[in-house]
């Protein structure tokens, strides 16, 4: 309880001193002495006095704004733990002194008998007062003391002076005075609250500060933890693998050596275990190492490899008197994928229905699978086996690590049920998906699909994530000539919002005649494009190729990314290669829809989730402002359509869309002009053709606002 009230008590003080810091910052005690420089000769024309009396006050009041302007520089110089009351009473202090000053001159300046001079002189003392409101609102005692030493005597000597005219001019000026006085406490309510709320958004700031402050320290203490996970694995790999070499090569020795009967059984039983042993620390070790990088032979013949599988596993099939049969289709194309970790895959799976069957036959079918609605062809592995299949419960558990299907079983076969865990894990880091399909008791079928050569990515590739994009290049001139339709819409996708013209080539030879007539900043294209490119004619723009998985890498490109590209990753090929020069909107037929730089601002400051948000937001708003202005334009009411553009041109200016706001602006200038009905109209039009603009470019830089 005690700790609420200090930490309350600070925050009082805190907001005081705030209220005091704006009562400093604002006095600008200069401002009145117009005020009194035009009393001066109006009293000497109303009275048809002449001397040195009535430009007395006015000297009075120059020193008096001189010792103020000291107080405010020795405030700004002042310790930062100084005590804000003690300021705020120097401040009431020159306050009062300043109004004295002023009563003290209306002695001087009041011309009795003459109503102009006085209305003349009530009039600009409260404009005096009006002005000095403003300064010392923020704290209402220093206006309060100014007010009634400053007003006081005036209204006192236009009460003594009689009359109509003249006593309704002093009620006038006490009643002005009383306003102001109320005002000035609600103006300090409104600083208090803003200053909470300055005060609560610095602590929020410090908050978040520190909370990404510690996000960064466990960033990277998870990836030191990683580092040392990876570590910890190639030791382990290295410490265990060889000496578990050692020992099967020994046993295997003792196997095939002349030992009695019991021996040979013992050693048997110990290769058995120590294979056992070998399979479930390459599982443990596949599972758990970071490979998710690409490898580099990523090219793989599906028919060689499931027959290098089907002769490696026939004498296990012997032994249990199984029949393993193979079959393929014709002309199967290759596949996307490390040969190595295919027949991994493969293996595990007829390995798997190996154990589980006991009498039958054990099915490998490869077949090409070329994909419905357009969908990336793939390869498809499938085994079938005649086993018992698997149970509604043990299927809930499958391809989870440590989770075998049938526990009387694992215990019988010595499995860990990291099988399947490991071969989905190869597949999916290849591209493709698994699955199964069982009865109990009619046994099982496993499958899994990988990408073909050529065709890899294609499914999984994103639209326009600009997750971790920087600053897009803007007004560049970009051919793209890439075999998959889809990857070139994405391409553009992620260039055309920002002013860049984008051309696509139907196929490479329109690709090579469109290169060698018109001039581009840059080529995107597929590793035969590209090198058909490089040797056309006429063509001197840079190449950058797009390969998928499995592609070469052709033999002449400036740069090289493979496909999925991100935005960062497209934007920092085309900045290396294009030549530094202006762009701005120099080749595109279209100002920029998207301001590059404002959207990679935004990005980093609010994050893309929140970003997308925010969008949201701004097209429902655009959409009802759009809506409006063409209404208004319609019924010819035009004072609301140009506050309609106004609103436009502050919705938009603020989120980077530079061509909307251009056009909103142009139909505001147009309007104040005078233009006539039809130019209003059609430059109403722009403004709405370039919203759908800006819908569609934000619809297709971000996926998720549609």
């Amino acid at each position: 309880m005690t700790a609420k009230i200090l930490s309350e008590r600070d925050e009082a003080r805190q907001v005081f001193a705030g209220r005091i810091d704006v009562l400093y910052t604002m006095g600008r005690h200069y401002l009145s002495l117009p005020f009194a420089v035009l009393c001066v000769p109006a009293t000497l024309l109303a009275g048809n006095r002449l001397g040195f009396l009535p430009v007395t006050p006015l000297l009075l009041l120059m020193a008096v704004v001189i010792a103020a302007e000291q107080l405010t520089a020795a405030y700004r110089n002042r310790a930062k733990d100084s005590d804000p009351h003690f300021w705020a009473r120097r401040y009431i202090f020159v306050s009062a002194i300043a109004g004295a000053t002023w009563g003290l001159g209306s002695v001087f300046w009041f011309v009795w008998g003459s109503f102009p001079a006085q209305a003349y002189l009530a009039l600009a003392y409260l404009g005096m007062t009006a002005t000095e409101f403003i300064a010392r609102s923020a704290y209402r005692p220093a206006y309060v003391v100014h007010s009634l030493f400053a007003l006081s005597p005036l209204v006192v000597m236009l009460a003594m002076q009689g009359g109509l005219f003249s006593t309704l001019t002093a009620v006038l000026m006490v009643f002005f005075a009383a306003a102001l006085m109320s005002y000035s406490g609600g103006m300090g309510r409104l600083i208090d609250e803003s200053l909470s709320l300055r005060n609560e958004n610095a602590d929020l700031i410090v908050h978040l500060q520190n909370e990404k402050a510690e996000a960064i320290m466990a960033r990277d203490s998870a990836r030191a933890s990683t580092m040392a996970k990876s570590a910890f694995i190639a030791n382990i790999s290295h410490e265990l693998r060889t000496p578990m070499n050692a020992l099967l090569g020994m046993a295997q020795l003792l196997e095939r050596a002349d030992l009695p009967k019991q021996q040979a059984d013992h050693v048997k039983v110990m290769l058995e275990a120590g294979r056992g042993l070998q399979t479930l620390l390459d599982d443990v070790i596949a599972l758990t190492r970071d490979d998710d990088d690409a490898l580099e032979d990523e090219d793989c013949d599906p028919v060689q490899t499931a027959r290098a599988v089907t002769r490696l596993l026939q004498p296990r099939a012997w032994e249990k008197r199984l029949r393993l049969t193979l079959t393929t289709g014709a002309n199967l194309p290759r596949v996307a994928a490390d040969p190595r970790r295919v027949r991994q895959a493969l293996l595990k799976l007829v390995d798997n229905a190996l154990k589980f069957t006991e009498r039958g036959l054990v099915d490998i079918r490869v077949e090409l699978d070329a994909g419905a609605g357009g969908a990336a062809p793939m390869v498809r592995f499938a085994i079938a086996d005649t086993g018992p299949g698997v149970s509604p419960e043990a299927a809930q558990r499958l391809f989870k690590p440590f989770s075998p299907g049938d526990n009387s079983y694992a215990r019988k076969e010595q499995g860990a049920g990291l099988g399947l865990a490991v071969t989905k894990r190869i597949v999916e880091q290849a591209g493709g998906q698994i699955g199964f399909e069982s009865t109990p008791g009619d046994g099982a079928l496993f499958w899994f699909t990988l990408p073909v050569s050529g065709h890899a990515g294609m499914a999984a590739a994103p639209g326009a994530s600009t997750e971790n994009a920087g600053v897009a290049p803007q007004g560049l001139s970009v051919l793209i000539s890439v075999t998959a339709p889809n990857i070139a819409a994405s391409l553009s996708n992620m260039l055309e919002p920002f002013g860049n013209r984008i051309v696509i080539a139907a196929n490479a030879a329109d690709a090579t005649a469109k290169a060698s007539r018109e001039a581009f900043d840059a080529l995107l294209a597929g590793p035969d494009e590209a090198d058909l490119l490089s040797v056309a004619p006429g063509v001197k723009a840079p190449i950058v190729a797009i390969l998928l998985r499995g592609d070469r890498t052709p033999s002449v490109a400036d740069y090289v990314l493979r496909w999925p590209v991100t935005g960062h990753a497209l934007f920092t090929a085309l900045d290396s290669v294009c030549l530094p020069r202006e762009r701005a909107n120099e080749n595109s037929a279209l100002p920029a829809a998207i301001d590059a730089v404002t959207f990679s601002t935004l990005e980093k400051s609010v994050g893309v989730k929140t970003l997308i948000e925010i969008l949201q937001c701004y097209e429902a708003t655009a959409e009802q402002l759009t809506n409006a202005l063409a209404n208004a334009c319609a019924e010819e009411k035009w004072d609301e359509a140009a506050r309609l553009a106004q609103d436009i041109v502050g919705a938009a200016g603020g989120l980077g869309l530079t061509a909307m706001t251009q056009a909103a602006r142009h139909f505001a200038k147009a309007n104040r002009e005078g233009e006539n009905p039809h130019a209003l109209r059609n430059a109403a039009q722009i403004v709405v053709g370039e919203h759908l603009r800006a819908r569609k470019a934000l619809s297709n830089l971000y996926p998720d606002l549609r």
